[in-house]
């Protein structure tokens, strides 16, 4: 019986310790370029958003089972970006709201990044961290 109880036990061990295997497969894309003139797009006058996560050992519950940004769900990569950006979750909801607030807006151009990051409890981020984004940029519609 002690024996069998052994054995079961590293079974299941055995079952919950094993890992998963990803395959990823890609094709090398060609060069695709498109030329954009200027006479292409009009652009905005600069606009603001701003966003601001909480997290508590590293998860947000406010957005745990509500996403509101572009991409995965993770960072800003889908959205339509014109520039460098930091990507980070919190970036990406200030992205996010920032082209929600300009619903004829295809594209943000240059965005301009404020981060500002809180850690209240002794200063170590990773039980709590308060993290304000605020984007100020251009949107811009093609014609």
């Amino acid at each position: 019986m002690k024996k069998t109880n052994k054995l079961l036990s590293i079974f299941i061990a055995i079952i919950l310790l094993s890992s998963c295997t990803t395959i990823n497969k890609t094709v090398k894309q060609p060069f695709s370029g498109v030329e954009i003139k200027m006479s292409d797009f009009s652009l905005s006058e600069q606009q603001s958003a701003r966003a601001t996560s909480v997290t508590i050992l590293g998860i947000d519950f406010e957005r745990l089972f509500i996403k509101k940004m572009g991409g995965d769900g993770s960072l800003a990569s889908s959205l339509p970006i014109i520039g460098q950006y930091l990507s980070d979750p919190t970036t990406s909801y200030a992205m996010y709201d920032l082209l929600e607030n300009d619903n004829s807006a295809d594209f943000i151009f240059y965005p301009q990044i404020e981060k500002k990051s809180i850690c209240p409890i002794i200063g170590i981020c990773f039980i709590n961290r308060i993290t304000t984004v605020e984007v100020k940029a251009r949107t811009g519609t093609f014609k």
